[in-house]
């Protein structure tokens, strides 16, 4: 029998410590150490043999520098804050936690039933119709053809994640607002996407929804080699606008996304590639479609003109 991967634990809050190590063993991984970090040598966590490190500590530590510089495992830097147990957010945390654990550890072996049953909650009428672009090298160009063939008036708003230098970061929403009528913005704290809107998220700060769909922009950088991690974007995406969202995933090196798209789809969800002919570079999308999670192909405009037909006729009712 295959072992579930290993998390180790370095929380400075004994009650959050607790409430982690409870949430993580109850998805099906093991928790091999967990302490807070006060005494903790160096030489103690070389010796750890974990696949993965989750820390959540107030201060600065040589312990999380010489985690970042030498640890041959991915550091999940932050959980978010913990709702109390007996609050309705704290599913929608243990749903966060879970998609950040599995885009780093592949699926957990099992789900607590509360999460099992209903893994993506119903969105509140409130709530949009979000849709996530995600792209690479090449991407700047394919989704402003992608934006400059849709109608600014169609009933969707897109969270826009681009591997990008965070150097260009503030440049995006002028180049892709260009010619057309998007408006076009950077990441905000606290705002909510509006049809007609592309959200550019942010390079060096993790981004999740509150429980009515509110931008939160977190202390800690994105988990894993990808900055913006679209990975995680679309988990956070999919569990914060289901069933009124989905995904089109751009030209772009590597394999960022490709099993939170397998997640998407397996839930019902949108996920649509650019075709290798109209693309820079087809490494990305190509990833998706080699993996069974593509559901449609197509240029920019293609795509463009199948989205518009898409919210007319097959966009889900906001629940």
């Amino acid at each position: 029998m295959t072992e579930a991967p290993a998390v180790a634990l370095l929380v400075s809050s004994e009650r959050d410590r607790q409430v982690l190590t409870q949430a993580v063993r109850s998805f099906g991984y093991r928790v091999v150490f967990e302490t807070a970090p006060m005494g903790v040598k160096v030489d103690e966590l070389a010796g750890v043999a974990a696949d993965l490190w989750l820390l959540d500590m107030a201060d600065e530590s040589a312990l999380i520098d010489w985690l970042l510089e030498y640890s041959p495992v991915p550091v999940l830097m932050g959980s978010g804050e913990i709702p109390p147990i007996q609050h309705e957010d704290h599913v929608r945390w243990q749903r966060r936690l879970l998609g950040k654990l599995s885009a780093l550890l592949g699926e957990p072996l099992q789900l607590p039933p509360v999460l099992t049953l209903s893994i993506t909650p119903p969105a509140p009428a409130a709530r949009r119709c979000v849709w996530l672009l995600g792209a690479s090298l090449g991407g700047p160009a394919a989704v402003k053809r992608f934006l400059d063939a849709l109608s600014a008036d169609a009933p969707v708003a897109f969270v826009y994640a681009q591997h990008i230098d965070a150097g260009f970061e503030q440049q995006l929403p002028h180049i892709l607002g260009r010619q057309n009528a998007w408006r076009i913005r950077n990441s905000v704290e606290g705002s909510r996407l509006q049809y007609g809107e592309v959200m550019v998220a942010p390079i060096g700060r993790a981004l999740s929804f509150g429980p009515e769909g509110q931008v939160q922009l977190h202390d800690s950088p994105w988990p894993g080699a990808y900055q913006p991690a679209i990975e995680g974007l679309l988990d956070e995406v999919s569990h914060a606008f289901a069933p009124s969202c989905g995904a089109i995933i751009f030209s772009g090196m590597g394999e960022d996304g490709v099993a939170a798209c397998g997640r998407m789809r397996r839930q019902g969800r949108e996920v649509w590639t650019q075709s290798a002919a109209s693309a820079a570079c087809a490494t990305m999308p190509q990833a998706v479609q080699v993996a069974g999670h593509s559901s449609r192909e197509g240029s920019p405009e293609e795509l463009a003109a199948a989205l518009s037909q898409w919210l007319e006729q097959e966009r889900p009712p906001s629940a």
